[in-house]
Formats: C-alpha cells, sequence, structure tokens
C-alpha cells in the first residue's frame, strides 16, 4: 500500500499523540523506519525505482518529462510506461506464473498487459479510456472510479473544491482497492493513493506559523488539513491490515517524504547570472536543481568540464541575499550517483537545496532576481519533497519492533524474494533482513543469472499534446 509523500517524520510525530492508531499498531507489532528514495526525490523516477528495483541510471526515467529546453519549440512530451528500460515487478512475477492487481501506481499509463490486471496511475498521455486499465473486461470493476490527474491542483480560493476531490478520488480508490483485493485470486497486490502528497503540497503553509504565505484566517479553516490526511492514510490502512491473511506481507510505503517549501529560486536567471547569456546549461526539469550541460563540435570534451566545473562553483557559492545563508545542501554529478545504460539521460549537474529552497524553471526576468513565487502564486505549493520516506513492513513473519533503513530500490527485490521468484541480476536492491523473523530472515535470494532484466523502450508513438499542455497549465508549469 502506498501513501504517496508519507513522512517519516510526521508519522512518527502523529503517533506520539495518538493520532495515527493504525500506524502504531504496525510501528509496535512489526518494522517501521525510513525508506531512502533516489535522486533526484521526484515521484516519477522514484516509484519506477520502486517497481523494478534499480537506480534511475538503468531505468531511464529521471521525471514525468522526457526534456525541457529553454525556448524548445516542440511541445511538452511525458515518459510514460513504455519507456521503462527495466523489467518490473509484475513483469518478472508473469514469467513465473504469478498474479499481481495493481491500482494507481504513477507512471503506470498505458497500462501494461500482464498475468493479472492493472489500473493505470498518472500522468495519462491519451484519452481513450482502454490504455487505463488492463485487461479490458476489468470495466466492469470500475464503476465511478475516478483517475489520478497531473492537472490536480488547489487555486486559491478553491480549498474547498480541491478538498472535496481529493476525498471523492480516495475513497472511491479505496472502495475498487478492497473489491480487488477480496477476489483473493493474486500473489502481488499493490495500490498507491496520492491524496497525501497533494495536500501536503497546497496546505502545509497553513499550519507552518513561520511560512511566508502564513494567513491565520486560512489556518482557522485548514490549519488540520495536513494532519487530516495522515488520519484519512492510517484509516484506509487499518482497512487493509484487518484483511490479512496467513503469511501475508503487508508493505507500506512513499516514494519520498515531505517538508516545508518556503522560498523559489528562479532556476533560468540563475544560469544566466553565472553562465552568462548562453545556452551551453539548460533546466533538466520543472523543479529541482537539475542542469543538462549542451555542448557539441570541437573540444565539446574539454568545454563540457569548463562549463560544469563553473556551474557546481556557482551552486556552492549560491546563498540568499537577504539572509546570507547557503541555498544549496549537496552537488552531484551524474556518474557518481547513477550507472546503467541510460547515464546520458541523466542531467548532467544536481543538486539538493537546503530545507524550504527549491528551484523551479521561471522564465528569465529583466532583473535577474534569484527569489520568486512561482509562476502561478495562487497555486504555488507550500510544501516538497524530502529523500526520506517511509516504510512499514507487518505480518506474521516480520520481527516486531524493529527499525529498519532501507531504500526504494529495495522494494522490488523483497517481494520476489519473499515470493521465491529470482532477481535479476543486475537489480540495485536487497532484502532489509533485520525486519524479518527466522527462518524468513534467511530466506535465499535467487539471482537469474545469463536472463538479463533490461528491457527495450519502445516509446509512445503518439501523445496528446494539447491534453498534456491543459496538464501542465493547470498546475502553473506553464503559462
Amino acid at each position: 500500500v502506498g501513501f504517496d509523500g508519507l513522512s517519516p517524520v510526521m508519522v512518527e510525530k502523529w503517533v506520539k499523540e495518538g493520532k495515527l492508531p493504525n500506524m502504531a499498531r504496525a510501528m509496535r507489532e512489526g518494522a517501521f523506519g525510513t525508506l531512502m528514495t533516489v535522486l533526484p526525490p521526484s515521484s516519477a523516477s522514484a516509484w519506477t525505482s520502486a517497481v523494478t528495483g534499480v537506480n534511475p541510471g538503468k531505468h531511464g526515467i529521471y521525471g514525468f518529462l522526457k526534456e525541457i529546453e529553454e525556448g524548445a519549440e516542440r511541445p511538452a512530451v511525458f515518459n510514460t510506461s513504455r519507456d521503462r528500460g527495466f523489467s518490473t515487478v509484475w513483469d518478472i512475477l508473469s514469467e513465473y506464473g504469478r498474479r499481481a492487481y495493481l491500482i494507481n501506481i504513477p507512471l503506470s499509463s498505458p497500462a501494461d498487459s500482464l498475468n493479472g490486471l492493472m489500473v493505470a496511475g498518472f500522468p495519462h498521455t491519451s484519452e481513450d479510456q482502454i490504455a487505463y486499465f488492463w485487461p479490458p473486461d476489468i470495466e466492469k470493476y470500475m464503476g465511478s472510479y475516478r483517475y489520478d490527474a497531473f492537472r490536480v491542483t488547489c487555486a486559491k480560493g478553491q480549498e474547498e473544491k480541491f478538498l472535496r476531490s481529493m476525498e471523492d478520488i480516495s475513497a472511491r480508490r479505496l472502495d475498487l482497492g478492497l473489491t480487488l483485493l477480496e477476489q483473493g485470486d493474486w500473489d502481488l497486490f499493490w495500490i498507491v493513493f496520492t491524496f497525501t502528497d497533494r495536500v501536503q503540497h497546497y496546505m502545509w503553509k497553513y499550519m507552518d506559523e513561520e511560512h511566508p504565505l502564513y494567513d491565520p484566517a486560512m489556518t482557522e479553516a485548514y490549519g488540520d488539513r495536513v494532519e487530516w490526511a495522515y488520519k484519512r492514510a492510517d484509516t484506509f490502512l487499518g482497512e487493509f491490515m484487518k484483511r490479512l491473511q496467513g503469511e501475508d506481507l503487508l508493505i507500506v510505503m512513499s516514494d519520498h517524504g515531505f517538508g516545508p517549501l518556503y522560498y523559489i529560486i528562479n532556476t533560468r536567471n540563475f544560469i544566466q547570472r553565472t553562465m552568462g547569456n548562453t545556452r551551453d546549461v539548460l533546466c533538466a526539469d520543472f523543479f529541482g536543481g537539475k542542469f543538462k550541460i549542451n555542448v557539441s563540435g570541437r573540444n565539446a570534451e574539454e568545454r563540457f568540464e569548463s562549463i560544469r566545473k563553473r556551474l557546481i562553483e556557482g551552486l556552492e557559492s549560491l546563498e540568499d541575499p537577504e539572509r546570507g545563508v547557503k541555498i544549496i545542501d549537496s552537488i552531484y554529478v551524474k556518474e557518481d550517483i547513477y550507472e546503467g545504460p541510460y547515464l546520458a539521460k541523466a542531467p548532467d549537474v544536481l543538486c539538493l537545496e537546503k530545507p524550504k529552497y527549491l528551484f523551479f524553471s521561471l522564465q528569465v526576468t529583466p532583473d535577474l532576481r534569484l527569489f520568486d513565487r512561482g509562476p502561478s502564486p495562487d497555486r504555488a505549493f507550500s510544501g516538497f519533497h524530502r529523500r526520506a520516506g517511509t516504510v512499514f513492513l507487518y505480518g506474521d513473519t516480520v520481527a516486531p519492533g524493529k527499525t529498519v533503513n532501507a531504500r526504494i530500490i529495495d522494494v522490488t527485490p523483497t517481494i520476489l524474494t519473499y515470493l521465491g521468484v529470482p532477481v535479476p541480476e543486475e537489480m540495485d536492491g536487497s532484502v532489509p533482513r533485520e525486519a524479518f523473523k527466522d527462518p524468513y530472515r534467511d530466506r535465499v535470494i535467487l539471482v537469474r543469472s545469463g536472463e538479463s532484466g533490461y528491457k527495450k523502450p519502445t516509446g509512445m508513438s503518439t501523445q496528446n499534446v494539447n491534453q498534456i499542455e491543459r496538464q501542465l497549465k493547470a498546475v502553473g508549469y506553464i503559462q
């Protein structure tokens, strides 16, 4: 069971306050800890690593969009399930005759044909709903199910509508999930709820008195909405916990954590101030410090190294001019954090901002100012991703009271090993053995040797460009 953006910090806080009884029970009777996500802590790359067990260099997904180039005339194009370059856990299970039931895992649209069933997760690049689920005959179960949309946002003055939508979408997803769960004809059941992420993005400012967008009047109405989202997640979790049977293993996970966001850094203005009026450095995503170096021709390698050095120096020296503090927490070059056949697609330089700061790919302004509220101040994020996500392991085979420090790439090898299915030898993840009782702690990891986990991405032949543009405008990424 996935809860997008569930923070271990907030879970522990509200468990201690007695507000999350099911999570408290899972923590007491099972194992609990952090699930460190990939870099960047983007839902697209994180969920893809969760379902493949490999780093982005091996599956090729670094964000929701394939590429962004400043001033590019071609329309934005989403990554889809057809762009994955590594087998998923359900691909492997299908090969061994195992069945998987999958609901709303991000970046699983269009739905895969598999041994089991799938209701795909966003983003959806076509209006043809046949691509949203597999097999076609499961439409009879869908009823009034509502799909996640990339464009779900919370504009100022629309808070009630937003919250009603979150409540409705999640309730319908739970109903479908429990219906399919109780059919029982599965080896792996995986469902993801995203309301926890969405509510934290837009409602964090109402519970944080130090937030620049804090509004006491709005806090009276919405100051408990993030807590409400965690309580709702706890209630949903209870529904799954009470349906466990025998040696069922329940994994509860998030793709990343969360924290406050106070200041937006204009990425393009930073590039202009640091590198001059050049197209040698491009924004590699809408948000986050991800940079692509664009050089070719004579002396390209030498120019690349020179530009990358200047870019890193610029990031290292970046300070908040009003507060006199460093903005960047850590800086990485791609070859130090990724490996695999898709390394060339990675951002050449990537950084993690200090808490409360975030790069955002805004338009260049005449004054080259660094700080801005974003392209759509009326729907600005007030919370954003952190690397440490949440994980619970629960069931009769789990050692009670254990603390787990795992990685998101550990999820798939844990599932395969628990089910006795071989793991591709290229897989990066491992099994958090400390979480299990004997003899499960010593269960052998079977390795598929001589049979690669890599698969050739096929890409989407067409995407509905107008639909994508509407989604991106709705969330304020383009004007």
